[in-house]
C-alpha cells in the first residue's frame, strides 16, 4: 500500500512539473510585454510628440522660405548653404527615421537599439544647439547686409531680368513699397524720369503733386523703402522658426533625454532579468516549446536519480513491515515446542 501510494504521488508529481515546464515558454512573451508596456508607452508618446514638432516645424519653414517670394529677393539667403542643408537632414531624421528606430527597439525589446535610439536623439539636440549658436551670429550680420547687398542686385537685375522684375513689381504693390531705399533709386541709380505702376498708391487724375507711372498718368508714389519691408519678414520667420524650433522641438528633446535616459536604463535591466528568469538565448526571441519539453523531461530525469527514495522505488519492490505481535506469537510457538521435546 505503501509502496502503490508512494508511486501514484510521483506519477502526480512527474506531470505536474511536465506542464509547468511548457508553460514558461507560453508565459514569455505574456511576462515581458506587461513589463514592458509602460517602456514602450513612453517611447511612443516621445516619437508621436516630435513627430507632430517636426511636421509643424516643416510646415512653417516650407510657408515662409520655400514658397514665399520675398526669400528669392534677399541675396544672402539661398537654400543650398550647409546650415540649411543640415536642417533637411535633421528635419528628415526627425520626420520618420527616428520614431521607425525607436518604435524597432521598443517591439524588439533590443538592448542596442534602444541606446542607438537615446544617442540619435542626443545628436539631434547638441545640433540644434550648434545650428542655434550659428544663426544667432549669422541672422544679424544678414540683417545688417542686407541694405547694401539688395540695392546691389536691384541695380544688376530690375529692369533686365523678367523674373526678378516681376518679383520686386509684386513686392512694391503688395507691401505698399518703392526702390531698395526709397522712391529716389530709381532717379539717383536707374535714371528713370518715371517710377514703375508698382510705385504707386493711388491715381489722382492727373494732380501736379503726383509722379508719372509707366502706365501713364500721374500717380503718389509709396514712400517706405522694401529694404524695411524685407527686414520686418526676416525677423518675423526667424522669430517663428525659432519658437518652433528651439522653444518646442529642441525643449521636447531635452525633456524626453533626460525622461528616457532613466526609462531605457530601467527598460534595459528588465530585459536583463527577464532573460535570465526565462532562460531566453537572446532578447528578441524565445525558446521553443520543443526544447522546454526537453529541458523538462532531462531535469525530471535527474530528479529521479538524484533522489534516494525514487531510486528505491525504482530498482526495488516494497517490503512491508513485521508485525510486531505475529513475530512474538510465532517465536513463543517454537519456544514451547522445544520445551516439550
Amino acid at each position: 500500500m505503501g509502496g502503490g501510494a508512494g508511486e501514484g504521488g510521483l506519477r502526480r508529481r512527474m506531470p505536474l512539473r511536465r506542464a509547468g515546464g511548457g508553460g514558461v515558454a507560453a508565459s514569455a512573451t505574456t511576462l515581458g510585454g506587461r513589463a514592458m508596456r509602460y517602456y514602450r508607452l513612453w517611447i511612443y508618446t516621445c516619437n508621436t510628440a516630435l513627430l507632430a514638432g517636426a511636421i509643424a516645424f516643416m510646415g512653417a519653414a516650407a510657408r515662409t522660405l520655400l514658397f514665399d517670394y520675398r526669400r528669392s529677393l534677399i541675396p544672402s539667403l539661398t537654400l543650398y548653404q550647409p546650415s540649411f542643408l543640415y536642417a533637411y537632414l535633421a528635419l528628415a531624421t526627425q520626420g520618420g527615421a527616428l520614431q521607425l528606430l525607436g518604435c524597432v527597439a521598443a517591439l524588439r525589446l533590443s538592448e542596442r537599439l534602444l541606446n542607438a535610439y537615446w544617442m540619435l536623439l542626443l545628436v539631434l539636440l547638441f545640433g540644434d544647439v550648434v545650428l542655434g549658436a550659428f544663426w544667432a551670429f549669422r541672422f544679424e550680420r544678414v540683417c545688417q547686409e542686407l541694405k547694401p547687398a539688395l540695392k546691389a542686385r536691384w541695380m544688376q537685375d530690375y529692369g533686365i531680368n523678367a523674373e526678378i522684375t516681376s518679383l520686386w513689381d509684386r513686392l512694391q504693390a503688395e507691401t505698399s513699397c518703392c526702390g531698395p531705399t526709397g522712391p529716389s533709386d530709381y532717379n539717383d541709380s536707374k535714371g528713370w524720369e518715371m517710377l514703375p505702376a508698382s510705385c504707386c498708391e493711388a491715381a489722382l487724375n492727373g494732380s501736379s503733386n503726383g509722379v508719372s507711372g509707366s502706365a501713364g498718368g500721374s500717380c503718389q508714389h509709396h514712400q517706405t523703402a522694401c529694404e524695411e519691408r524685407l527686414q520686418s519678414y526676416l525677423r518675423g520667420t526667424a522669430s517663428l522658426l525659432a519658437i518652433l524650433g528651439y522653444c518646442v522641438l529642441a525643449f521636447l528633446k531635452l525633456c524626453f533625454l533626460g525622461i528616457l535616459r532613466y526609462e531605457i536604463r530601467e527598460m534595459i535591466q528588465k530585459i536583463r532579468i527577464l532573460r535570465a528568469e526565462l532562460e531566453l538565448p537572446g532578447v528578441n526571441g524565445a525558446v521553443p516549446g520543443s526544447t522546454m519539453r526537453t529541458e523538462s523531461a532531462e531535469s525530471e530525469r535527474e530528479s529521479l536519480l538524484i533522489r534516494p527514495e525514487s531510486a528505491a522505488l525504482l530498482s526495488s519492490p516494497p517490503t512491508q513491515t513485521k508485525n510486531p505481535n505475529g513475530n512474538n506469537n510465532y517465536e513463543m510457538r517454537e519456544y514451547r515446542s522445544h520445551d516439550n521435546i
